[in-house]
C-alpha cells in the first residue's frame, strides 16, 4: 500500500512538472533576469536602489 502511494506521488510530481514546463517554458531563466541589476545607459554603472544615475544630473 505504501509503495502505491509513493509511486502515485512521484507520478503526480512528474506530471505537474511537465504541465508547468508546458505552461511556463522560460520560467527557469526568470530568476537569472531578476538577479541582474540595471545599468545606466550612458556610463554603465549599476543602479541598485537609486532613482537616477549621478551622471545624468
Amino acid at each position: 500500500m505504501i509503495l502505491k502511494i509513493v509511486t502515485f506521488f512521484l507520478l503526480f510530481m512528474v506530471v505537474m512538472g511537465a504541465i508547468q514546463k508546458f505552461l511556463f517554458p522560460h520560467r527557469r531563466n526568470m530568476p537569472d533576469l531578476l538577479k541582474r541589476p540595471r545599468k545606466c545607459a550612458q556610463c554603465g554603472r549599476f543602479s541598485i536602489g537609486r532613482g537616477k544615475c549621478a551622471c545624468k544630473s
